[in-house]
C-alpha cells in the first residue's frame, strides 16, 4: 500500500509511464509494426479497463456492509468462512442487499449500460448517466 506521503510521487511515476507507452504508438521516430492479430487483441483494452475501473466503484457501498458485517475482515482476507457465516445470518443478508439496491452507483451503472445497448452515442450515455446518477444521489437516495 502506498503511504500518503509518497502519493505525489506515485502519481508522477504514473503520469511518466503513462505517456512512455502512448508515445511509442503515437511518435513518428519510432515505427512500431502491429500484426492485425494485435491489433484485434487491442480493440478489447478498453472495455476491459473500463469494467475493471467501474465494478469495484459500482459495489462499493455492498462491500463496505459486506466488511463491516464480517467483524472488521477484510473481504479478500479468509473470505469462505466469513462468507459461509453471512450466508447463514439472516439480517446480514438484507443489509447487504439494502445497501446495494440503495446505491446511487449501482443504479446509475445499470442504466449506463441499458442505455449504452440501446442508444449507441457515447457522449449522449454519459451525460444521461451523470444526469440519473445526480438524480439518484439528490432526490431518491438524500
Amino acid at each position: 500500500m502506498i503511504n500518503p506521503q509518497h502519493y505525489t510521487f506515485a502519481i508522477l511515476v504514473m503520469a511518466v509511464i503513462t505517456f512512455a507507452v502512448r508515445y511509442v504508438f503515437f511518435t513518428t521516430s519510432f515505427q512500431l509494426k502491429l500484426t492485425p492479430q494485435m491489433k484485434n487483441i487491442l480493440t478489447f483494452t478498453a472495455p476491459c479497463v473500463l469494467t475493471a475501473m467501474i465494478i469495484p466503484i459500482m459495489f462499493q457501498d455492498m462491500l463496505t456492509v459486506l466488511n463491516s458485517t464480517a467483524g472488521g475482515h477484510g473481504v479478500s482476507e479468509s473470505i469462505q468462512p466469513v462468507t459461509q457465516n453471512l450466508l447463514d445470518n439472516k439480517s446480514a443478508n438484507q443489509s447487504i442487499m439494502a445497501s446495494l439496491l440503495g446505491s446511487s452507483y449501482f443504479w446509475a451503472s445499470i442504466f449506463a449500460i441499458i442505455a449504452s445497448l440501446l442508444i449507441r452515442q457515447t457522449l449522449l450515455v454519459i451525460l444521461l448517466s451523470m444526469a440519473v446518477f445526480y438524480g439518484f444521489r439528490l432526490f431518491v437516495f438524500a
